[in-house]
């Protein structure tokens, strides 16, 4: 019995899996992971409607003064909203395309969503050509080489994007582009919104005067605390690699359902690329 069990799983071993094959299971993962990803988020947000709703009802029906306030108060509409715009898949010889693009609607504010939607239709319209570009000077390359048209391995680039906050005060959302050949590659463009004014948020903002010593604290505390763990790495200067120094003049980051910024450092920018993309929490200061 274990000698037929071995030669059946030697026999599957040695099978050739064919390279269609794979970009359908890298199709089927990212799209798994998209709805995932929804899922996560959908589920946050019914439980968070679920609570302010029941809070609303006890507050009206325990307080017959809140209720005159809120009858007095004139609608305003829902809430501002990331809603999905551009949806499409490319799958030729060069490239593996998925893109899923978002647009701001409901805000009130007819500028902002015209500066906000244009600047995203461009910025993607952009990266998507240079990757694109890129594909296809790869193909060439690996033609010009010797390799066989057939056997080139398309890139795979995946557009997608994630709600981070959204509510009466705040709109925050990322953009991510992922570029993937022999590894992958992570862009992430950051949106951050103040309703209020309609203006793009800055670290300065949320943190005060003070937002770089403030963040660049809490980051290297962090740091220190997650280098207790023999698995996790950050860049020290060993080897003449520099570690976290300061967070940039223009550093991503997004706003938490807390309300706190959330600092984002790229895959190999602050330690190894098996440490993936990094953040880091930055807590408000409390007046």
């Amino acid at each position: 019995m274990n000698e037929k069990f071995q030669a059946a799983k030697d026999r599957y071993q040695s099978v050739e899996i064919p390279p269609e094959l794979d970009f359908v299971v890298a199709s089927a993962l990212r799209e798994g992971d998209r709805r995932r990803r929804r899922r996560r988020w959908q589920g946050r947000t019914l439980a968070s409607l679920a609570a302010c709703c029941a809070s609303f009802v006890l507050l009206v029906n325990a307080s017959p003064a809140f209720a005159s306030a809120v009858y007095q108060v004139p609608v305003l509409g829902d809430l501002a909203r990331v809603v999905t715009v551009t949806e499409y898949s490319i799958a030729d010889e060069e490239r593996l395309i998925d893109v899923r693009l978002p647009a701001v609607e409901d805000t009130g504010n007819a500028d902002l969503e015209e500066r906000v939607n244009m600047e995203i239709q461009d910025r993607m319209d952009a990266v998507l050509e240079e990757a694109q570009a890129r594909a296809a000077e790869d193909k060439e390359a690996f033609v010009a080489t010797g390799g066989d048209p057939a056997d080139f391995m398309p890139v795979v680039i995946d557009v997608d994007y994630e709600v981070k906050c959204r509510n009466s005060q705040y709109l925050s959302f990322v953009i991510l582009k992922t570029e993937t050949k022999a590894s992958a590659y992570t862009e992430f463009f950051c949106y951050n919104i103040d309703l209020a004014t309609g203006e793009d948020l800055t670290l300065q903002d949320l943190l005060g005067p003070d937002y770089r010593e403030i963040a660049n604290q809490v980051i290297a505390e962090e740091i220190a605390r997650r280098s207790q763990d023999p698995d996790n790495v950050y860049f020290d200067g060993t080897n003449g690699i520099e570690g976290f120094q300061s967070i940039a003049d223009d550093q991503p980051f997004y706003i938490n359902e807390a309300g706190n910024p959330v600092v984002v450092f790229a895959k190999y920018e602050i330690a190894p690329g098996s440490m993936g993309q990094q953040e880091f929490e930055i807590p408000v200061p409390q007046e």
